[in-house]
């Protein structure tokens, strides 16, 4: 058996889908993070975990870490740490890098996570990418708009998905912006 913990803020719907898929996998055992309470789980499914852990902030790494050892008591040590979340993947990472997890390293989520420096590393490997700037100023974002012209997208470096994603088609929407 893989002892495996899986890191679900919130028993969404479709997070579930994915918890659920990883307690069936043969040879897995798995535990689970969560902000919710574990009586929140489906019945089913929380028949088919080893474990729970409740944690205030599952994106804290020391929280996390907390949790994981926790679990590791119930488990055996853990021998992969994973979340479907985008926002996750920084925290997960730090989290096997400190306690000698297998999996994505803290550098290679980094790349993942921040948008700007993942073009970086797509363009460097030959991969085309859109033009981008990181705008650190209001300055910035009207010089970017005014080498590459319109329509552009805003989005911040760690966005997700399209969380604070914003179309803008010229300069009135970018004074909106």
């Amino acid at each position: 058996m893989v002892p495996t913990v899986f890191v679900a803020p919130y028993f969404m719907e479709t997070t579930l889908r994915f918890v659920a898929a990883a307690a069936e996998l043969p040879g897995v055992r798995l535990g689970l993070v969560s902000h919710d309470p574990e009586d929140k789980l489906p019945p089913g499914l929380r028949s088919r975990l080893a474990g729970h852990w409740r944690v205030d902030d599952s994106l804290n790494p020391t929280q996390l870490a907390g949790a994981v050892r926790g679990l590791a008591a119930r488990l055996g040590p853990v021998q992969r740490l994973i979340g479907t979340l985008e926002e996750l993947q920084v925290p997960l990472a730090e989290v096997r890098a400190a306690l000698g997890i297998p999996g994505v390293s803290v550098e290679v989520a980094k790349n993942f996570r921040d948008k700007s420096r993942m073009k970086h590393v797509l363009r460097a490997a030959g991969l085309p990418c859109a033009r981008h700037r990181l705008a650190e100023s209001e300055h910035d974002a009207w010089a970017f708009a005014e080498e590459v012209g319109y329509p552009l997208v805003a989005k911040p470096p760690t966005g997700s998905g399209s969380h604070n994603t914003f179309r803008i088609d010229g300069p009135n929407r970018m004074r909106e912006w």
